[in-house]
């Protein structure tokens, strides 16, 4: 009974912080008066107070609206990459797992050579190659380099899935192989990769920010969290706030997806569910 409780509170409190995290970033504008990109040279390096919530940055630009902002610019690449991996991830693993034979070991093969890569690492390298990186090229980015954990899991998944009663005996009444996938197969892994893609979210978030810190983000006048608190360090003993706000706001979200992820992960499965 205990461990329900607590894997309940994993989820409600991981879906409050995702859930405040979008609404912060959708409605940005009603927190605050100011313009995220109007620089205010009478108001450069101002304290946190009842006029400036987070304070104001090196160019009197207001903090609680720029972190606000780049939520979107975060939330928005999180999502589209981890789409754009899922999709890649779902279909290598799902033909892979399905079809079996040389095809699979083909498909696997290619897996492996990407997960000899760390995922941060390969991302950053094609970064690197752009001369002008973008917003887009981020999370196209991130997603292709993103799928192949996705795609062992969705393996595994359909290789076990497809020794199960119903699907034979859809094989057996003349269903073809991509009715079976995407008909009996492919629902039932669903529960699974809801966690991994939420998992992802919060994971491609983070190399969000730490791409922007190392300029190969989003690029300024985008209010980016990583490159905000690039912009914060210099200022780190003296003006803490200017760095101090992104960094909780990277913390928080990462936060949330995960405690989300795991959450999920408990009510989708019911082994868990049951689990006194």
């Amino acid at each position: 009974m205990g461990r329900a409780r607590v894997r309940s509170w994993t989820f409600r409190i991981g879906l409050a912080l995702t859930i405040a995290l979008i609404i912060g970033a959708l409605c940005a504008d009603l927190f605050s008066p100011y313009d995220p990109y109007s620089v205010d040279m009478d108001a450069v390096m101002v304290p946190p107070s009842g006029v400036h919530l987070f304070g104001t940055d090196y160019l009197g630009r207001d903090l609680l609206l720029r972190v606000l902002h780049g939520g979107r610019i975060s939330l928005a690449i999180g999502v589209l990459a981890v789409l754009i991996s899922g999709l890649v991830g779902t279909t290598v693993g799902a033909i892979a797992g399905f079809a079996g034979g040389w095809l699979d070991e083909v498909l696997m093969r290619i897996t492996d050579i990407v997960l000899a890569f760390p995922t941060a690492l390969l991302a950053l390298a094609v970064m690197a190659v752009f001369e002008d990186p973008t917003v887009g090229k981020i999370f196209i980015v991130l997603g292709l380099v993103g799928w192949a954990n996705i795609a062992r899991l969705v393996r595994a998944e359909v290789m076990t899935i497809k020794e199960r009663d119903y699907v034979l005996a859809a094989r057996s009444v003349g269903v073809g192989p991509l009715g079976v996938v995407l008909r009996h197969v492919l629902p039932n892994t669903l529960g699974t990769l809801l966690v991994v893609l939420t998992l992802g979210v919060a994971s491609n978030i983070l190399t969000e920010a730490w791409l922007s810190f190392l300029g190969l983000g989003a690029q300024p006048p985008l209010p980016s969290w990583g490159a905000m608190i690039t912009e914060g360090q210099y200022f780190l003993t003296t003006r803490p706030w200017v760095c101090l706000f992104p960094g909780i706001a990277i913390l928080l979200t990462v936060l949330g997806f995960n405690m989300l992820g795991d959450g999920l992960r408990d009510v989708l499965d019911p082994r868990l569910r049951g689990g006194g």
